[in-house]
Formats: structure tokens, C-alpha cells, sequence
């Protein structure tokens, strides 16, 4: 749970102090993000990729029988989906790719944490939970994400809120990652 912590505190606790720190440059960021070619292909590439090794795990045999038809079939997958989703696509193909992370990340979070004996793992847990729901909701409707960077973006106190939000979360995970809890 410790790794967990540090984890998902470092790139939080980077990304709100770079929000204070350089407001205007945030904002700029979170208008152009949308429709960042090279982050969109990057992020397709992962979210594929790591799909595809939830689908190896998993081990649902229904799926598996069309999954695991042939040796390589997922990685193969992964490869041709990558390239079919970049080229028809490509309209703010970067949230999308974000979106698939945070649905992913929990599936190898979840049976790490859920056996600590402690109360400190459900911060981890309702941190989770709002990515998933952001990544469901942005996976569908990705022109409203961009709207709401857009809104964020366009006011630099609204920035400097959001990213003091993020500090205080990725501060609180460093330390907790810090205490040892297990």
C-alpha cells in the first residue's frame, strides 16, 4: 500500500505544486492538452497495452476462448487497436487515453490494498473510485472534459484552486507512503 501511496501522491502532489507555482503555464496546458497529438498516441499506446495484459490476467474464460485463440493475440491487439484508434479517432484522443488509465490503474490496485489493516487504504480506495467515474465519464463524452480544462483554464484562481486541491491529495499520499503503512 506504501508504493500505492507514492504512486499516485507524486505525479498529484507534482501536478498541483506546478498549478501554483506556474498558474499561467497550467493553463495553457490544460486548453492545448485536448488535442495534443504526440500525448494522445502515447496515452492510446498504454491504455491498449495495458488492456491487453488485464485481459491476459483476468482469466475469464468466456473472453478467453476469443482472446487467447493464438499465441500473441493480445499483444498483436494491442498493436493494430493503437493504430486504428490514433487514425480514426484522433479528436481529443488525449483525454480518452487518460480516461482508459484511470480505469485501469484500480484493477491492480484494488488486490494490493484491500487485505491492509487499516482505515488509511479507503482514501486510496474513494481516490480510485472518482478516477474511475471521471475516466468512464470522459471515455464517453470526451468534448465535455475539454470543456471543463477549458473552464478550469480560463480563470487563474480557479487553476491555482485546483491545484492546491492536488497538492493537499498528493501531499497527504507522500506522507502516508512516508508513515510505512501496509
Amino acid at each position: 500500500m506504501t508504493a500505492w501511496f507514492l504512486i499516485l501522491g507524486l505525479p498529484t502532489l507534482a501536478a498541483g505544486l506546478f498549478a501554483l507555482v506556474f498558474t499561467a503555464r497550467a493553463g495553457d496546458l490544460c486548453r492545448t492538452f485536448p488535442r495534443n497529438v504526440i500525448a494522445g498516441w502515447i496515452l492510446c499506446a498504454v491504455g491498449w497495452i495495458w488492456t491487453a495484459y488485464e485481459c491476459h490476467t483476468i482469466g475469464i474464460d468466456v473472453f478467453d476462448k476469443f482472446l487467447k485463440a493464438f499465441p500473441m493475440e493480445l499483444p498483436i491487439l494491442a498493436i493494430v487497436l493503437t493504430i486504428l484508434t490514433c487514425w480514426w479517432m484522433p479528436n481529443l484522443l488525449p483525454i480518452r487515453g487518460v480516461c482508459a488509465l484511470f480505469m485501469l490503474f484500480p484493477a491492480e490496485m484494488f488486490p494490493v490494498i484491500r487485505l491492509c489493516d487499516t482505515q488509511w487504504r479507503l482514501a486510496l480506495v474513494v481516490f480510485a473510485y472518482a478516477c474511475i467515474v471521471v475516466g468512464m465519464y470522459g471515455m464517453f463524452y470526451p468534448w465535455r472534459i475539454r470543456k471543463a480544462l477549458a473552464w478550469l483554464a480560463s480563470s487563474p484562481a480557479r487553476v491555482r484552486a485546483a491545484g492546491a486541491i492536488c497538492t493537499a491529495v498528493g501531499g497527504l499520499f507522500v506522507v502516508l507512503s512516508a508513515c510505512g503503512l501496509t
